[in-house]
């Protein structure tokens, strides 16, 4: 098959394009540090989040309704260890006054002995207590997993409970707190980075007085914005390329700080909180449908701009706005949850999918289908808008 070879039009076009990014040594320096700082602070903030957990005691609640020797022994056991453990007070309630902090949420860890449990462990060898953990609280959580370790014993149910704010009942699993906050920076970062390249796209050359110039260069009106498209896309490059240095240096900070904890206990945060390196080509995949679509939105609005700032200025409220209702929503809970008008409306918003589809590889439940779906709304929104802004881009030629 033969490759059509670019015309010296087209070539120059690039080539003005390019040199246009490559200039605005700014511009360039803001791809490489959003993505860094994103990814750096996560990693720094969590390795805090860690350390001031394992550092600080937590109280915690125990029931002891065993009749049996084992109950007994494993809580005098428990409150021997209370320093290593991590319980700054080990206070005793009735299984009443457990169920009763669990429903009004106060509860921070309980453990709760069940009336047959020695008599199932003399008969089966086996049995369960059950652990109540505010999962809000990670010094709870680090709390409830140095016990559940300590008390060797099979632990075969955990019920967690979390704080009002965050909700209880999903459609699918949802990543960690770490992942998370993670998607919803990158996320901000993401969205946002193009604006000031798109924004110049141009309403920057109606300003500078060049746009009627490059209006009779005796090229399509497609090919001029292709160029801009493709200057577009190799600032999203470039800006992808360093998401992945982040993410790399995120998982060995994490590992590096977590070494310093006791072996079960590190890795118990490196894997809830690492990033799995085989999904990071899908992260990037995902973040490169991200910024081509901010693009596609952006150079719209900028066709439309009577000059750079305006087109800034409308770029970033246009864009700002569904972006941070996604994170958010994203961030407190599943974007699926939500149904009728609303969750239309959210669906609606292309930024919800990229989530999504972050979500369920964080989580480690994607599958394919799910993930073409989503892919698919993401290159239809921006291909639509890609249209919108060629055939604007066309009117202003006639008009001129």
């Amino acid at each position: 098959m033969r490759i059509p070879k670019l015309s010296s039009k087209t070539y120059w076009m690039l080539k003005k394009e390019i040199k246009e990014v490559v200039r605005s040594r700014w511009l360039l320096l803001g791809f490489i540090i959003s993505p860094l700082f994103a990814w750096v602070f996560e990693g720094f903030f969590l390795s805090f989040i860690v350390t001031q957990s394992v550092e600080e005691a937590e109280l915690v609640y125990y029931t002891n309704d065993d009749t049996g020797p084992w109950g007994a022994n494993l809580i005098r056991n428990i409150t021997g260890a209370k320093e290593s453990l991590k319980i700054s007070e080990l206070i005793e309630v009735t299984k009443q006054q457990g169920d009763a902090m669990v429903e009004n949420k106060s509860v921070t860890v309980w453990v709760y002995i069940h009336e047959n449990f020695s008599r199932e462990l003399e008969e089966t060898t086996e049995s369960n207590i059950v652990i109540w953990i505010n999962s809000a609280s990670i010094r709870a959580s680090t709390t409830a997993a140095m016990i559940r370790e300590y008390s060797y014993l099979v632990i075969n149910e955990e019920i967690v409970i979390r704080d009002v704010k965050v909700t209880t009942y999903t459609i699918s699993p949802e990543a960690t707190f770490g992942h998370q906050l993670a998607i919803f920076l990158v996320m901000i970062t993401s969205v946002l980075a193009p604006s000031p390249y798109v924004s110049k796209s141009f309403a920057g050359e109606r300003e500078r007085n060049t746009l009627e110039a490059l209006l009779v260069v005796p090229m399509s009106r497609l090919k001029i914005l292709g160029a801009k498209v493709f200057a577009g896309i190799l600032l999203t490059m470039l800006y992808s390329i360093f998401t992945i240095v982040g993410i790399l240096f995120y998982n060995w900070w994490i590992i590096l700080r977590a070494s310093a904890l006791p072996a079960t206990f590190a890795n118990y945060y490196v894997n809830l909180y690492t990033i799995n390196v085989a999904t990071i080509p899908l992260i990037f995949f995902s973040q490169f449908l991200v910024l081509l679509c901010a693009i596609g939105i952006g150079i719209t609005i900028s066709t439309l701009a009577k000059d750079q700032a305006s087109s800034e200025s409308i770029n970033n409220l246009v864009l700002l706005v569904p972006t941070f209702v996604v994170g958010i929503l994203g961030f407190t809970g599943s974007i699926l949850q939500y149904g009728g008008l609303f969750g239309l409306f959210v669906l609606a918003i292309p930024f919800s999918h990229a989530i999504i589809i972050w979500n369920s590889v964080f989580s480690g439940v994607a599958t394919v289908f799910s993930i073409v779906g989503h892919v698919l709304y993401l290159v239809a929104f921006t291909v639509l808008f890609l249209a919108i802004g060629a055939k604007l881009f066309e009117r202003e030629a006639i008009i001129s």
